[in-house]
């Protein structure tokens, strides 16, 4: 189910259809950015920041999943050889929909000392 919303809603950039599918109705956002913390918040975010950007591109590196969470690790670009932003996303579920999400977003490294890439 995390993987069809983040595929429709982030990789298919169609935010809007991917929260009405897969979000529940009372879903709760915790991303700082999304002001009340809505479904309709939530989604209203992602199609400003897809309407802002170049060309966004999502892709899913991890999925975790335990009990009624799953963490994704995935890689985020705002246009074609643009510095890559890594995100982790954790959702919670109930009942065949997403409940729930908090996500952490680290932007690119002004210097990659580590040999180690984030991805």
């Amino acid at each position: 189910m995390v993987l069809a919303f983040y595929n429709e809603g982030l990789v298919g950039l169609k935010p809007r259809a991917a929260f009405e599918r897969h979000m529940s109705p009372g879903f709760i956002e915790h991303k700082p950015d999304v002001p009340e913390g809505t479904r309709t918040a939530a989604a209203s975010f992602l199609e400003q920041l897809i309407a802002n950007v170049p060309q966004p591109e999502w892709t899913i590196l991890r999925t975790i999943a335990e009990g009624d969470l799953v963490f994704l690790h995935a890689r985020f670009s705002p246009a074609a050889g643009a510095p890559e932003y890594a995100i982790a996303d954790v959702f919670k579920l109930r009942g065949c929909k997403i409940i729930e999400h908090w996500d952490v977003v680290a932007p690119p490294p002004k210097d990659q000392r580590n040999p180690n890439p984030r991805f």
